[in-house]
Formats: structure tokens, sequence, C-alpha cells
């Protein structure tokens, strides 16, 4: 049987049904929801019968009924633990990820309470972040400290004096007055200089650093958080007067408190945007231990969680910040955080980020070999396949490892599924420049390999048809037809491969690529290569070549090129495979013979046989 009074009744004590305006005014006399009665107020009659707002877990929130405010919910997994230390401060513990999840869920109401509102007010600088991501990091408003903790700090200081007074008339002003001295009067004037308007950076940190008690501290890093352009001199200045040491301490200090460390993970990364002398010094000053004891601290917290591989992927730009990240077990670390936490974009994105950036460093790559990182690559694109951010972070991280001369990562990617996820993501985003350019790249970085198991695993995949299809779709894109002409060129030195490219359209593609880019060096160099190589192969496909129109696209290339031997070396030996009975005619037609004249001129001796060759074959059909 349900009790009216948990839930507010609706009839008097004389069996009267009450009306709506009688029973909401009743229900706010008797601190209760107006709508559902649950109570969200205690009456205290010791302290001029002031009204204390409650705090009960998924009930109610400060005073405001979780049932019916579910927009409020986003507040709901904030837990604070209030105790009298000696230095009169309170430590609070924090899920800023669960109030993120509910963000998803409810209603972004703009207000005091909600910890995370992206309707907050606006930040004092415009956020000029590298992804979609980061930008939505830093425009995801955390809650000033202050508007979360005041009253119930205020109220557990109270009632906690009031546990030590009989309380009389006697006795009644002096725990006031202690009560009002609960703060010391440098932390509260601190606190206020905080909330004031216009602080510069040195400013915040200044106060910081003159005042490091746990709430200045959290305080402060809000205050930092807000700032989303950091002048260069500014940054330069923080560096100098060891403002970074300030910020990271402060970290440390708030180690407790989620919603602090996403504040600092943010001042990190904006820092970080002033350039390698900023990301040294906040290395230096101990920003990767202090991010890896958040990581651990906050395992479960996806929005911590994500603010720290930001900030990690910030400060591992420099080369010279990786030893940071050897110490200890943060490699590790970083990649059960991709793995734990496989469907949150941002997260997986800045993963992708750090791994790739780690590839420069020899132990580095060991130890993400070990740990299984390139499966983490593969399985988070795999998941976030409709993902930009996280497919180009990804194939840029893969592409990293290609690039390092070491055979055993390009072996290790394709096995773990490499090629398989780039050739996914290229047909998933088939409008996309950058997932092409680099997965072509990608592609041909792995080709390089000169691996028998790699060659076999290009070849399964379909990558011939994909690698044409992104040509003829990016036939504009000099990046994209460089790579990919390159990757043809480099796959067609195996025979078994020619008739699938043959198949793919590669031939027609290539010389597009060379009639659309002529004055491309790289172009024309890697698509005389590739047809070369296929004019090794039977006659059929030496006619097919010259019936494309290769011909007019060589000579355009020699003509142009003159003055580079390379092109005129690599055309003239493609002529030499082409110079057959069948396109002889064609030959004498597309004037091949003044070029070679000119090449017979200048670097004769090194092609004697195959000019000479051409030469009379010519003379003879005429």
């Amino acid at each position: 049987m349900v009790n009216m009074d948990s839930v507010g009744a609706d009839i008097d004590a004389s069996g009267k049904v009450l009306s709506k305006e009688e029973l909401i005014l009743r229900r706010e006399r008797a601190g209760r929801c107006v709508t559902c009665g649950v109570k969200c107020y205690e009456k205290t009659f010791t302290l001029f019968n002031k009204r204390v707002p409650l705090t009960v877990p998924g009930q109610v929130l400060n005073g405001i009924c979780l049932r019916c405010h579910p927009e409020e919910q986003l507040a709901a997994s904030v837990t604070t633990e209030l105790s009298d230390s000696s230095n009169n401060t309170s430590t609070r513990s924090i899920s800023v990820g669960k109030m993120m999840a509910q963000k998803l869920k409810f209603s972004k109401k703009k207000s005091e309470t909600a910890p995370c509102s992206e309707e907050s007010d606006e930040p004092r600088g415009s956020s000029s972040s590298i992804t979609d991501h980061s930008t939505s990091y830093l425009r995801r408003m955390t809650p000033r400290p202050s508007s979360l903790t005041e009253d119930l700090k205020d109220a557990a200081n109270i009632m906690q004096q009031l546990e030590n007074y009989q309380i009389d008339d006697e006795h009644h002003s002096k725990c006031t007055d202690e009560v009002n001295d609960t703060a010391s009067t440098s932390e509260k004037d601190a606190l206020q200089a905080l909330n004031q308007q216009d602080l510069s950076y040195a400013d915040i940190v200044n106060i910081m650093a003159k005042n490091p008690q746990l709430a200045v501290m959290n305080e402060g890093l809000y205050a930092l958080s807000l700032i989303h352009e950091l002048d260069s001199n500014t940054a330069e200045e923080t560096v100098n007067y060891g403002g970074f040491d300030v910020i990271i301490n402060a970290m440390d200090v708030c180690a407790k408190d989620g919603i602090a460390q996403v504040n600092a993970c943010k001042v990190i990364f904006i820092a970080c945007l002033n350039g390698e002398n900023v990301q040294r010094d906040i290395a230096r000053a101990g920003a990767m231990k202090s991010l890896r004891n958040s990581i651990e601290s906050f395992s479960d917290d996806e929005i911590v969680l994500e603010g720290c591989l930001l900030a990690l992927s910030s400060l591992c730009i420099v080369e010279d910040n990786i030893v940071y990240m050897l110490e200890g077990d943060l490699i590790d670390q970083v990649i059960i955080t991709m793995n734990g936490h496989l469907d949150c974009g941002g997260l997986q994105e800045h993963g992708c980020v750090i791994l790739g950036l780690l590839a420069r460093n020899v132990e580095a790559r060991r130890r993400i070999s070990k740990a299984c990182g390139f499966n983490s690559i593969v399985i988070s694109m795999a998941i976030n396949h409709g993902d930009v951010e996280v497919q180009c972070q990804a194939l840029t991280a893969v592409r990293a490892f290609c690039a390092i001369d070491d055979d055993s990562c390009k072996v290790l990617l394709a096995t773990s599924g490499a090629v398989n996820a780039v050739l996914e993501a290229m047909k998933a985003h088939p409008d996309l420049n950058r997932v092409h350019e680099i997965g072509c790249d990608v592609i041909r970085l792995l080709s390089l390999g000169r691996n028998d198991d790699n060659y076999r695993l290009l070849g399964e995949n379909g990558t011939y048809t994909v690698v044409v299809r992104s040509m003829w779709s990016h036939s504009q894109n000099i990046a994209i037809q460089e790579r990919a002409v390159e990757a043809l060129a480099v796959l067609s030195e195996h025979s078994n491969n020619i008739p699938v490219i043959l198949d793919a359209g590669g031939i027609e593609a290539v010389l597009a690529a060379m009639h659309t880019f002529a004055e491309s060096p790289h172009v024309q160099i890697k698509g005389c290569a590739m047809l070369s190589n296929f004019a090794s192969a039977v006659d059929s496909i030496k006619v097919k070549i010259v019936d494309e129109g290769a011909l007019d696209v060589i000579v355009m290339a020699m003509v142009l090129h003159s003055d580079n031997e390379e092109i005129q070396v690599r055309a003239v030996i493609l002529l030499r495979k082409l110079c057959i009975k069948e396109n002889v005619q064609r030959m004498i037609t597309a004037n091949i013979s003044p070029v070679i004249t000119v090449v017979e001129e200048t670097i004769g001796d090194k092609l004697h046989e195959e000019t000479s060759y051409i030469v009379a074959q010519l003379e003879n059909a005429g």
C-alpha cells in the first residue's frame, strides 16, 4: 500500500480533496516537490528556520526533484563527500562521465547545477582546436566548482558545528561566529578574486600559486579552462615563471575530482597549441604522470579519459616528450583505455593520435606491439566506421608505422587486419579526400614492404579496385593520384597482380593521371614504371596500353620534362617494350622518332641499346 505522505497527499485531515493550488502551496510549505511530493528541503529551527536543500542519490539534488526535472539528471551522479580537514578544505568525488552520459538523453536546460551543459556561459575566448572532437570537448562546459558545493558545504559545516554546542541564546552567537570563520581569510579572498570577470591568465595562475588550497586550485582550473585562446606571449611567460608547474600541481591536488581533471586536460591542450617549447615545459612539469594517475583513478569515466588522451596527444607532438611516455606503464594504459571504451569517438581519435606519434620511437613501438596496439587501431576503425576523425587519425597512425623502416610493423599491421580496415574506410567515405589520400598512402607503404604475406593480403581484399576507383573519384587531387599511381607501380611488380589490376581499369586510370598532371614529375615517373611493368607481360597488354593513348602521354612527358633524366630513362625503357610489330605504325604516327633523337644526343650512352632498337624498328617499318 502506498504511503500518501511519501508522494504528497491530495486530501486534508478531514478528507476534503485539495485543489491544485492548495496542494502546491501545501507541498511548498512542507519542503516537497510541488509535482510529485517527494521531500526536497529540510527545515532547521535552530538557525532562523532556514530551509536546507536535500540531496538524495538518484532522487533529489540540491533541493531539485530529479523525477520531475530529468534535465537535472546531468548532476545526479555528483556525489559530494564533505569532511573537515586540518586546513578546513573539502574533497569531492565526481563522476563526470555519468553526467555526460545523461546529457545525451535529456534536454540541455541551462542551470547553475547542471554539471556539463554546452549551453552554459560562453568561454572567454573562441576555440581554435584542430578536430571536431577536440572542439566539442572544449565547448562542453563544466560548472563553476563553487556553484556545485557552496550550499551543501555551508549546510554540512553548520550542522557539524551545531553538534558540538548546546544550542541556546548563550552559545548561539559563538556558534555562528565560528561557522563564519570556517574558511581562512586568504582562501575566501582567493575564491572571490577568481570569480571576478576579465581575469588574465597570469592573474589566475598567480592566485593559484599563492593559495594552493584544494578549493582555490579547483576554481583556478575552471577559470583557466574558459580561456580558449592563449596567446603565445602569455604562454611563454607562463613557461618562464613556472606557471605550468602550478597548473600540474593543481591537477594533482584535485586528483579525486573528475571535473577538475577535465578542466586541467582542457588547459593543457589549449596551452599546447602554442608550440613545442610550451609542450616540453608542461611535460617537464610532470603532466604525463598526472594524466596517467587520472586515467587510473577514472578508468570508467569516459569524459575524463577522453580529456586525458586529448592532452597526451598534444604533449606527444614533441619527440623529446616521448621519454616521459616510457616511464611506467602509460603506453599500456592508453591502449587499455582504448580497448575499454571502443565506441567513444573522441577517445579513440586521441588514442590513435598518440599511438601514431609514438611510432617514431623504437622502444615505444616495441611496447605498442607487445600490448597489441595495432589490433586496437584496427578495432577502433571497425567500431567507429562512420566517424571521419577516428578514421583519419587511425589511418594516420597506420601510415606512421608503415613509414618506419621496420618491416615487422608492416607485417603486424597487415596480419591484424589493417589492410581490410583501410579499404573499408575508403569504401565508407568515397568522397573524402583526406581518407583516400591517407588510405592510398598506406597501401603504397604496405606494398613497399617487400613482404609476400602483405602482397597476398593486398591482393585478396580487392585493393586494386578500391585504389582505381579512388583515382577516378578524386581525379583532380594530385596527392591521391601520386600515391595511388606509386602503389599500383609497386604492386604491379608482381606478375600475379597484373591481370587483377588490368581488370580493375588500372591502365586507364594511370594514363588519365599522367595526362591530367602532366607537369608532375612524380606522377610521370611512377606512371611510366607501372606501365613498364605491364608492358613486360604478353603482347596483347602492350597493344592495349597503346590503344588507350599511352604514346601521346609518354611523348608529352618527355617534352615537358626534357631535363629530368629519370623520366627520360623510364619513358625510353617503356617505349622499347611497347615497340612490337602491332604498335610500330602507331609509334611513327605519334612522332616518337624526334624525342628518341633528343635522348640519343643527351644521354644516349646510358640508353644506347634501347634507342637503337626503337630507331631501327621505326626505320624498317617506314
